[in-house]
This record gives structure tokens, C-alpha cells and sequence, in this order.
């Protein structure tokens, strides 16, 4: 069995996107195609009729394709599409539904998100040969994640995620668990993300296929298992210009080949920044490319450097809080209680639930419970 995975697709400014054009984008991806039996591409919006729904409140661009991009899958022959990142949820609940209401008229399935955080956990099952496959989807906890009630991504718990592997590994010769997530733009994955990989290789998933950073990073066997970090976007007109060779513009393809084992090779690609033309990487080109690919991938062996390159990328690619006027002060920084506030685990879950009953303006029932609360901790003697 041959299962090819695609990274990031996002139908940002195409207008005119058909069949036929579709084709041609694909030109020199399709021979790579016809040699898998199954394509598993990562889908980085909804696909829904925008007039229908709102965008929601978040930080970073909304985004979203019209329901007439499903042509581009239909011409990558996808067989499954993984829906969890962070934008499927962009435009709200309804437009997740509308978007698997269309893969699943395209005879596509889909797995990582759903009508609630059941359904986005469900896998997807492809078979070949008495091989069989479950395919799971899950992403970093960012915004438009599904909860018991609202539709949405299937967003990160090492305890619901461990408890589907073991379901699955009743049913399945083999789970693969596709993750979204890591850092934007950085060409190394960080060390908590290299743990997290790992550790659902641990869980009992037999490889992990990353996507997110919006550049290629590199990838490893561990303990016999493949673990690509990031394949890059596969299509994905950036928003802003940027040099023809930068990053974003820049992944490879991931083939899973599963005889007896499981074996990874990766094909490198370009594509333009029309985004309507995938250069799939030959001859010198492609040389060069892979060993810039396994360069990347020998950094990940190196715990100690690894960290110390995150910290550089933690310097200087910096989100949130600004560089102070005096950074050699600490306490100009606000450094102790900035870094208390988000290592413990404790901490960081009360600004989390903070945030969101800003975001989901829950602010008179939580002033009701903070009196409860208040209540609870009179003691009666």
C-alpha cells in the first residue's frame, strides 16, 4: 500500500480555479499520483458559500475557498482530506458542516473535524490488500476548535488522542496520525514539538505527518517509525510578497510505502508565486533539494543545538510580548511573572479560560460563578 500526503492547500486568490486548470497546476504532481493508492491532502480553509457566513474573531487572516475548489481535489484524486488546523473554523460552524457535506458528495472522506470533538476524533479507513489503515487528524489548540457542542477542528489531547489510537488499533493494521502544528516559518521544529511527535509514536500511532510551518522542516525514524515535521504548503498564494525562493513556496510530498514496515520517501517540489504551476523537483535540482531536506533532518538528532537554535528562533521571531526598551533587565520585561504565568500548567489553563470568556463574552456568568466561588470558600465553623 502507497499513501501520498500532501502539505498545506489554501485557495487564496483563485478566482478562475477549474478542472482543466487544475490539471495543469498538477501536471507534474499527477505521475506520482497514478503510482500511490491513496492522496491525503491537508485542506487550510472551508470550502462554503462566504455570502452564507460570517468570519469570526481571531487573531491572523480569515480564510476561506468557494465550494467550486473541490475541482482541484477531484484532480489530485484525493481519498482522504484532514480538515484540522487552524483555519477550517474561520468562518464559524456552519461552513465546517458545509465543507464535509462537500468532500463527502465528492466520495472523499475526511477526518479532523466534525459537528462536535467526537466526531472531529473519528478516522478516516482506507484498505488495500488486507492492509488496513486509519488515518487521524488532530491540530494545535488555536481558534475554531470543536468542542461537545459547537463544530470545529479536533483540536490537541494527548488523552483523547491516546484512547484513539488504542480504538483504532482494534480495527487497523496500522494508524497514522496526521498533525498540524508547530512554528511558522522556522525550519527546525522546536523541542516541545519534537517531544509531542515522539510521544504519539509512544501512544502506539505507527507514523506522524505534520503540517503548519509554512516551510519545509525535516523528518526522522524514530523507534521505526517515520515522523515527517513539516512538509511545507503544498499550494498557498501568499498574501504578501515574497521573494521567489523563499520558504513558502518550497515542501515535498510524503510516500508511505507499508509492505511488512512502513518506509518513507520524500519528493520535493516549488511551486510559483501565481501559486498555478507545482514544480515537482529533477534531476541536480532535486539532489540539492534532498540534501538540504536531510540537513534539516540531522539537526532534530542533536537535542542540546536544537534547543539552542530554538531559543535564536524564539529571540528573534518574537509574538507576543515586544522586545522592552532594556531586555537586559528582566524585570523591564516583566520576565517573572510573564514566564510563571504561562510554564505552569495551572497558570496557563486560567488565561486560557480568561481569553475565552472574553472572546466568547461569557463575562456576567462568570462574575455569577466567581460569587459561588466567593460562597465555596467561607468555611461554615
Amino acid at each position: 500500500m502507497k499513501i501520498l500526503f500532501t502539505g498545506d492547500i489554501n485557495f487564496r486568490g483563485q478566482t478562475n480555479l477549474d478542472f482543466e486548470k487544475s490539471k495543469i497546476i498538477l501536471s507534474e504532481v499527477l505521475p506520482f499520483v497514478q503510482n500511490a493508492d491513496f492522496v491525503i491532502p491537508n485542506l487550510e480553509s472551508p470550502l462554503a458559500n462566504r455570502e452564507k457566513h460570517k468570519p469570526i474573531y481571531k487573531s491572523g487572516p480569515n480564510l476561506i475557498g468557494s465550494t467550486k475548489h473541490v475541482c482541484f481535489l477531484n484532480a489530485l484524486r484525493a481519498n482522504v482530506v484532514t480538515l484540522a488546523n487552524n483555519h477550517i473554523g474561520d468562518f464559524g460552524p456552519a461552513a465546517v458542516e458545509e465543507t464535509i457535506q462537500l468532500l463527502k458528495a465528492n466520495h472523499m472522506q475526511h477526518a479532523g473535524a466534525g459537528r462536535n470533538i467526537s466526531e472531529a476524533y473519528e478516522a478516516a479507513h482506507i484498505e488495500k490488500d488486507d492492509i488496513y489503515v486509519s488515518i487521524l487528524s488532530v491540530c494545535e489548540n488555536e481558534f475554531g476548535m470543536a468542542t461537545e457542542t459547537k463544530s470545529g477542528s479536533a483540536g490537541y489531547s494527548p488523552r483523547r488522542l491516546m484512547n484513539q489510537i488504542k480504538k483504532e488499533k482494534q480495527c487497523s493494521d496500522y494508524v497514522i496520525v496526521v498533525f498540524h502544528g508547530g512554528n511558522e516559518y522556522n525550519p527546525l521544529p522546536s523541542p516541545d514539538t519534537v517531544e509531542r511527535y515522539r510521544f504519539i509514536c509512544d501512544m502506539g500511532a505507527d507514523a506522524v505527518i505534520a503540517t503548519h510551518p509554512h516551510c519545509p522542516q525535516g523528518y526522522e525514524i524514530y523507534k521505526g517509525k517515520p515522523i515527517v515535521y513539516s512538509m511545507g504548503n503544498f499550494l498557498f498564494k501568499s498574501a504578501i510578497e515574497r521573494a521567489s525562493n523563499n520558504a513558502w513556496y518550497y515542501g515535498y510530498m510524503s510516500l508511505l510505502d507499508i509492505q511488512e514496515k512502513i518506509t518513507l520517501s520524500v519528493i520535493p517540489y516549488r511551486f510559483n508565486p501565481t501559486a498555478d504551476w507545482i514544480h515537482v523537483f529533477s534531476g541536480n535540482n532535486r539532489i540539492q533539494m534532498l540534501v538540504y531536506i536531510q540537513r534539516l533532518s540531522e539537526f532534530i538528532q542533536n537535542e542540546k543545538e536544537l534547543k539552542e537554535l530554538f531559543k535564536g528562533w524564539a529571540w528573534g521571531h518574537q509574538w507576543c510580548p515586544k522586545i522592552p526598551e532594556n531586555p537586559a533587565k528582566p524585570e523591564n520585561y516583566h520576565a517573572a511573572p510573564n514566564y510563571n504565568l504561562v510554564k505552569s500548567e495551572s497558570h496557563l489553563n486560567q488565561l486560557q479560560t480568561l481569553l475565552e470568556i472574553f472572546l466568547n463574552n461569557e463575562i456576567e456568568q462568570a462574575k455569577k460563578m466567581y460569587e459561588k466561588v466567593l460562597e465555596l470558600q467561607r468555611i461554615p465553623v
